[in-house]
């Protein structure tokens, strides 16, 4: 055998360890009390660790088996080539089912292993039971990998040459995008185990309620930054000219993060006002109750066809029963002890912060189920009456849009509103200039924009009245700090924002959603697409763009054969397209020219060639640059929240 072969020998060895020490980290707390010795839960934390050391051993082995092009092991055969480039040999480990469940338990372990850390002090007492249920999740998760989705089995006899990876996912995004939505699947999973440890030790809900709230955030803004690093690769891979097309696979990570925002604005009512505890525990399993539902879709086929399950009916068993425990198990412990935790208050006016969050969440809520219902009710359909349907774009942009939308307006709103009681004509004198320039951002759209829009004008008019309070709070909290100190506003404005930084965190992810809303508003309803062959020396004319085909060529790449087409843009600047055919798989692929400024991208594409002509795509997205940038300063503004540990600053 060669050190490749020994190698994944050894790594499959390991994740045959991990299961035993996983059960093990699941039952410890229950032989502590059985056998009445209180030190054996310890051995949860213990497990943790020893989970993590197991699973990275699997990872490397399986990681060096693609490097070294060990196609010994059939899912590397599956998913590599000998003449694919590195980085996405590496990538490879994930680009398939099996090694994207493997992904899966290694984040899990991960995340483990972090609250093993951090909890070791602040919640010693229940730390053990919370790593217990992680402890499941991973029995749970290895017993799919090893018995029916195993990455480590071998192939006899060895093929000369594997089949190589997806050719759609060979590229760059590929290696940071799953992974970056992996955390945030995965990482729900710490706020799931802490409330389910609070259901079952009657935790009090003043003491888990921050430990929860940061682990709950940090999934959020991973899951956040996973998503829109998807919406970027489609776009510029794909060739379609989108981002976001309500695709099932993408409505599976949109579930999850409507619920998870939800969450994250709860927990400050329950912060602030002691409001709303059951809700939160009960939003929290229903996030990574969602996640898993999200990937085991995905993941199992039935996305893509419904029936996939018959062609391995022993995998669709098992997520099915491994759903059914895990999330029935988890709803039947709320119902059993959510009714035990400390009644909230109610909220004392209908104008307030809290008022309008709840609000936010039932929005946030009934958003998600819209999303639940589009994407599954068309499986249900043809499982139960043989029927299918399709529930396409149209659906969700006049139902969930519009409610995201007024999510907008109230991100607006409700940092303007006190906690309790807010007066009308107090909240209008704070809001006035603020409301006024949103108005006018939207009559400026609706007079300005063609074609005419509503739609755009609300969606313009709420993101610069969001944008407008926030510049409003931080100027109010810097000229306080100026008069308090005696110092110059500019440097007080930025030591305000840094003392505070967890309430101005969350206003800068504010801001990024506003310049996101805007961004999607424009490249939504005012891109400009036409499609029509060429020959070299012919142009098209998009918008207020002239393209010219100039040269179409032959190319060649490590492992494909490509036609490459030569672009110029208004005179000038040259973009470039190409229709790719890989050597292994014969499966064609396109390469997008994109020039983008902060206004628009003029993205072009090649298609097919008849007769000597060659069709050619062109489209003008507007501000598209504006949906990557808002996308940034959230993934800030939640890195932010979390770098301050201090309550945050509560005004009135």
């Amino acid at each position: 055998m060669t050190p490749s072969q020994h190698l994944i020998e050894l790594g499959h060895f390991a994740v045959m360890l991990a299961l035993p020490a996983a059960l093990l980290q699941a039952l410890a707390p229950l032989l502590a009390r059985a056998l009445r010795r209180p030190e054996l839960a310890t051995i949860a934390v213990r497990g943790a660790w020893l989970q993590l050391a197991l699973a990275l051993i699997g990872w490397v082995a399986l990681t060096q088996a693609f490097v070294s092009d060990n196609f010994s092991v059939w899912y590397v055969a599956q998913n590599s080539n000998s003449a694919l480039p590195l980085i996405y040999k590496i990538t490879a480990v994930w680009g398939g089912h099996e090694g994207s469940l493997y992904l899966w338990y290694v984040i899990l372990a991960t995340w483990s292993a972090a609250l093993a850390w951090a909890g070791r002090r602040a919640i010693a007492d229940r730390l053990p039971v919370a790593l217990a249920v992680q402890g499941a999740l991973c029995v749970g998760f290895l017993g799919l990998i090893l018995f029916l989705s195993n990455p480590f089995a071998r192939l006899l006899p060895v093929p000369g040459d594997g089949r190589d990876l997806n050719p759609l996912l060979q590229d760059p995004g590929m290696a940071i995008h799953p992974p970056m939505l992996y955390m945030g699947y995965v990482g729900f999973s710490i706020p799931f185990a802490l409330v389910l440890t609070a259901l079952l030790t009657r935790w009090p809900a003043e003491d888990w309620l921050p430990v929860v709230r940061r682990w709950a955030l940090a999934a959020f803004g991973f899951l956040t930054t996973g998503i829109v690093l998807g919406g970027a690769w489609a776009y510029y891979e794909l060739g379609w000219g989108g981002y976001w097309a309500w695709d099932p696979v993408e409505n599976a990570s949109f579930m999850p993060w409507l619920t998870g925002a939800a969450l994250v604005h709860s927990l400050m009512v329950q912060d602030s006002r002691r409001m709303l505890a059951s809700w939160n525990l009960f939003l929290a399993i229903l996030t990574f109750s969602l996640s898993l539902l999200g990937t085991f879709l995905v993941r199992s086929g039935v996305l893509s066809s419904v029936h996939a399950f018959a062609v391995d009916p022993g995998r669709g068993a098992y997520i099915l029963a491994f759903l059914a425990i895990v999330v029935g198990g988890a709803f039947g412990v709320f119902l059993w002890r959510g009714g035990q935790v400390q009644t909230s208050p109610k909220p004392t006016a209908w104008l307030s912060r809290e008022s309008l969050l709840l609000a936010n969440n039932v929005l946030f809520t009934v958003a998600g189920a819209c999303v639940f219902l589009g994407t599954l009710y068309p499986l249900f359909l043809d499982v139960t009456a043989e029927q299918k349907i399709t529930v396409a774009a149209p659906y969700f942009n006049s139902v969930v849009v519009p409610q995201l939308l007024v999510l907008v307006l109230l991100m607006g709103l409700t940092p303007s509103l006190p906690w309790r009681r807010a007066e009308p004509s107090a909240l209008w004198a704070r809001i006035k200039w603020q409301a006024l320039c949103g108005a006018a951002a939207g009559v400026l759209t609706l007079a300005l924009a063609r074609p005419v829009s509503v739609l755009a004008a609300l969606s313009v008019g709420f993101a610069v009245f969001a944008i407008a309070t926030v510049v409003e709070d931080l100027l109010r909290g810097g000229r306080s700090l100026a008069r308090a100190e005696q110092r110059a506003l500019p440097g007080a404005l930025l030591a305000n924002a840094w003392r505070a930084r967890r309430h101005y965190g969350a206003l800068l992810a504010h801001v990024g959603v506003a310049i996101a809303t805007i961004g999607l508003a424009a490249a939504g309803l005012f891109r400009e697409h036409v499609m029509v062959s060429l020959l070299p020396g012919d142009a098209l004319q998009v918008g207020k763009h002239r393209v010219e085909l100039t040269a179409f060529a032959p190319a060649r790449g490590p492992n494909y054969d490509a036609e490459r087409a030569t672009f110029r843009l208004d005179g000038g600047i040259e973009l470039h397209s190409e229709r790719r055919t890989y050597h292994a798989s014969r499966m064609p692929t396109t390469e997008s020219g994109i020039h983008s400024t902060p206004l628009r991208d003029v993205y072009v594409v090649l298609g097919e060639t008849r007769d000597g002509r060659h069709t050619v795509s062109a489209y003008v997205n507007p501000l598209v640059q504006w949906i990557w940038a808002g996308s940034a300063l959230i993934a800030l503004g939640v890195a932010l929240c979390l770098g301050e540990r201090r309550p945050a600053a509560r005004t009135a």
